[in-house]
């Protein structure tokens, strides 16, 4: 990045500091002092605590607390409570009526603020004045989540629910205190406080006058998607994850390593990634405080991920012009992966510079300077992270010579071009710097914005936790310090989550292989075999199946498993199909493989397709001859027609090729629109992603704020909207993923029309999650559900794909009909149409029925 690049970011960086450094606004309350609560003994009080669980994710926990206070003339406060509950008077006199107990001091990092509600607006009840507070949280991992006047302490071996009665209310009697623990269970302890009744599922103390601070103790049980005790099982599942993934990674790989570069940078970039997947692992475990070690390890790692990808280099060999630009290219890259490495490690060796202690999170308040160094140690680590994955994805499309035609001989341009290369080299060698300084900005950007958004979760959860003005007091530590250790924690934590992301590399990392493999020479085999189909395979199990890694991931023993489970169902599926595919069914009718040599050439291609194009007008005169409408031919006439068309025979053939079954129709939509099947992939891959926008868009919205109370969740999380982008993003990769797959097996799945290939795609991706379902009992109906609502949406973006591909196969004819949708009538004739329309509405209808199914359980 350049200087003016870093100034930029210092300018961001310094206004976040300033931004974030600004205390809470104080409340109404510090404007006055509260004063004693008159004649307490008559303040009634309900409350009523539930508990869902509508979502795997977290337990909605939702209290009421009924206040009754007395009203009589001249109190102020009393007065206050009538208002709306929006005004600072109102909060005011609720936070005297609900102020913590100064005994109480607590961890802000174990603490979880509840969301109050202002629905319920005050009413007046003879001389009283009725108090409505209302308040949730959402229990998801350990810690303890204030509800009200209740706190919820989350431990795997059970969930312990207390009422601490605030310190106004202490005297009074609680006409009737209520838990309702809806799909929790309650597990009876014997220092439970005496129950005056109990309902169905559910505890209720009348008249109860608490003795302490903690009037109430009960204990539930934990729900089962949330009571995974960490252990050494499931972090060896998830070790065996990352280990498989490299595992296949290296076996795709290995039998390309002696005719390309390609291969073993592929098979270093295996072994880096297991590498890392052991050291986060370790670094990761849960552990109390802050590691600075970590965040060293996280610098040292991301810097030298970015030079070993050398990322100066050009994506088209022999285009780097002068070699000073290339030297020139390297030191840029360098210099500025250099000070970002350089900013991260200042703050972690000298944190005294910026007034830190050694540990980074200080116990009480930084100065400014401070915040702005964490800021900045964040933000350098996330930009080398992403920088690497940036940096590593060039290299596998430059050394995977997607920059090249594959006319393009290996210095990286034709006859024709060199000339002008030499001539224009030094003009052209400006743009790639422009590039890199293009790149190394947005992603500054990104990593900018991650760590806004971390600020951001950070200031809405203490402004929650601070609503009666007495944070400080309650955790021991100001604003700023508690901003401070957030940020310092995420210098260590971060390299963990864009971990999770690479395994894109992985994906581009074959993809990149595969087309490799296409520009060595002529091919004319119907698909891809041996090591080829390895790769197709490789892929469907990295891009594809990782959707469903959340659903393998629920039993820990098979969480590594998943991968090469993925990769023999497709090896079986795509081998039995073969056989009954239309174009395999040619070749074996005719004796030998004569199909793939006779339409990689242009003419005989052509030949095909107008032989295809009569077929269809045949049939169609021939329909409408049934209808009575014909005026020229008689039906003998176009059946003798069809019949000669019927009658195909390829060069070199003996002998008439067509089984009964299939027509000229059929072997042009079986080869597809492209002459090889790589070309067939990529053609794919394209409407894949097009037509995978709203599902991933709908993907996104259940995993993030689909349900009540959802969104609030996932903008608590630091990463909460990252994510959301994340989400989408890996859903788009993986259809077109899947679409690639789709395209580079066109040619040997079984069908006659493009939807029942997708369809035998769709089979393959289902029987591992059966496989799964059937042999493992942690995993329970409704991600069972999930993944085949999944594999349904899969499916119903594979059929539009393979309907747009074959339509792709006459595109010649598209402006003769006036548009796609008349030409694919044609295509699939009337009934062949509707037919498929009705397939993709049965797809939407079941997605929706089991989504509603597994929804109201």
């Amino acid at each position: 990045m350049t200087s003016l690049a870093w100034r930029w970011l210092l300018l961001v960086v310094a206004t976040l500091g300033c931004w974030t450094i600004s205390p809470v606004q104080a409340h109404a309350a510090d404007a006055r002092k509260c004063p004693a609560i008159r004649e307490p003994q008559k303040i009634n009080v309900v409350t009523e605590l539930s508990f869902s669980q509508r979502r795997a994710e977290f337990v909605e926990v939702v209290q009421v607390t009924t206040i009754e206070v007395p009203q009589r003339e001249g109190d102020d406060d009393a007065d206050d409570l009538t208002l709306s509950p929006d005004t600072p008077h109102y909060d005011r006199a609720l936070q005297c009526l609900l102020g913590a107990n100064a005994s109480r001091t607590i961890d802000f990092n174990t603490w979880h603020p509840e969301w109050r509600s202002t629905s319920y607006q005050p009413s007046t009840r003879k001389d009283a004045v009725v108090v409505k507070y209302e308040s949730w949280n959402l229990p998801h991992s350990a810690g303890m989540f204030e509800v009200g006047p209740w706190t919820v302490q989350v431990r795997p071996a059970g969930w312990e629910v207390t009422l601490h009665p605030p310190g106004a209310l202490t005297a009074c009697t609680w006409q009737r205190i209520e838990i309702r623990p809806g799909d929790l269970r309650i597990i009876d302890a014997p220092d439970e406080p005496e129950v005056s009744s109990t309902g169905k599922g559910s505890r209720v103390w009348i008249g109860y006058k608490p003795q302490s601070e903690e009037a109430i103790h009960v204990t539930l049980a934990p729900p089962e998607d949330l009571a995974k005790r960490p252990s050494w099982i499931a972090s060896l599942g998830v070790a065996s994850w990352w280990f498989c993934a490299s595992a296949v990674i290296a076996v795709s790989a290995w039998p390309f390593r002696r005719r390309t570069d390609l291969a073993n940078t592929v098979l270093q970039w295996a072994g880096v990634s297991a590498a890392l997947g052991l050291t986060l692992l370790l670094l990761l475990r849960p552990s109390p405080g802050v590691n600075p070690w970590r965040a060293f390890v996280g610098i040292a790692a991301g810097f030298t991920l970015v030079l070993v990808a050398r990322p100066w280099c050009p994506l088209r060999q022999g285009s780097d012009g002068r070699e000073g630009d290339l030297r020139n290219r390297k030191m840029l890259v360098t210099v500025s992966a250099g000070a970002a490495a350089v900013i991260g490690l200042l703050v972690i060796l000298a944190p005294h510079l910026f007034g830190l202690p050694d540990g980074l999170a200080p116990k009480g308040s930084p100065p400014a300077i401070g915040i702005v160094g964490l800021a900045l140690l964040d933000i350098s680590m996330l930009w080398l992270w992403l920088t690497a994955i940036v940096a590593w994805a060039w290299r596998f499309a430059r050394e995977g010579k997607f920059g090249q035609h594959p006319s393009e001989g290996e210095s990286g341009h034709s006859e024709g071009e060199s000339g002008h290369s030499k001539t224009s080299g030094g003009s052209r060698a400006v743009y790639p710097v422009r590039r890199i300084v293009t790149v190394g900005v947005v992603l500054a950007v990104i990593a900018t914005a991650v760590v806004a958004w971390r600020v951001h979760s950070f200031n809405d959860r203490w402004k929650r936790a601070d609503w009666r003005g007495d944070a400080g007091a309650l955790f021991g530590i100001d604003h700023r310090g508690a901003l401070s250790q957030q940020l310092a924690e995420f210098a260590s934590r971060g390299p963990g989550w864009v971990y999770t992301y690479t395994w894109v590399l992985a994906g581009i990392a074959l993809v990149a292989l595969l087309h490799g493999k296409y520009r060595t020479g002529p091919d004319t085999s119907l698909g891809p075999e041996g090591a080829d189909l390895l790769l197709v395979t490789a892929v469907f199990a990295i891009v594809v199946s990782m959707r469903g890694i959340t659903f393998a991931g629920n039993a820990a023993a098979v969480y590594g498993f998943w991968l090469p489970l993925n990769m023999v169902v497709l090896y079986a599926v795509v081998r039995v199909g073969r056989r009954w595919s239309v174009l395999s069914q040619v070749d074996r009718k005719a004796g030998e493989p004569c199909v793939a040599a006779e339409l990689s050439d242009p003419a005989h291609h052509d030949r095909l397709m107008e032989d295809s194009r009569r077929c269809r007008d045949l049939l169609h005169r021939l329909r409408l001859r049934d209808q009575a409408s014909a005026e020229d031919s008689t039906r003998s006439g176009l059946e003798e027609q069809l019949h000669s068309l019927h009658c195909w025979r390829p060069l070199g053939c003996r002998r008439d090729c067509l089984p009964d079954c299939v027509s000229v129709v059929d072997v042009a939509l079986s080869w597809g629109p492209q002459p090889r099947w790589w070309a067939n992939a990529l053609n794919a891959a394209r409407w894949a992603f097009v037509f995978g926008i709203l599902p991933s868009a709908v993907t996104a919205w259940y995993e993030h704020a689909y349900g009540p109370k959802h969104w609030d969740y996932t903008l608590d999380q630091p990463t909460g909207m990252p994510d959301v982008i994340g989400t989408f993003l890996t859903r788009e990769i993986s259809f077109a993923g899947a679409g690639l797959v789709l395209g580079a097996l066109w040619r040997v799945l079984p069908g006659e029309r493009g939807p029942t290939r997708a369809f035998a795609l769709f089979t393959g991706w289902l029987l591992p999650i059966m496989v799964i379902a059937v042999f493992s009992r942690t995993v329970g109906p409704k991600e069972v559900g999930m993944a085949i609502v999944s594999v349904i949406l899969m499916l119903m973006v594979l059929t539009l794909t393979s309907i747009w591909v074959d339509t792709d196969t006459f595109r010649r004819e598209r402006p003769y009909w006036g548009g796609r949708f008349s030409l694919l009538k044609s295509i699939y004739q009337i009934h062949g149409l509707s037919g498929q329309l009705a397939f993709l509405a049965t797809q939407l209808g079941a997605a929706v029925g089991i989504w509603q199914l597994i929804d109201t359980k």
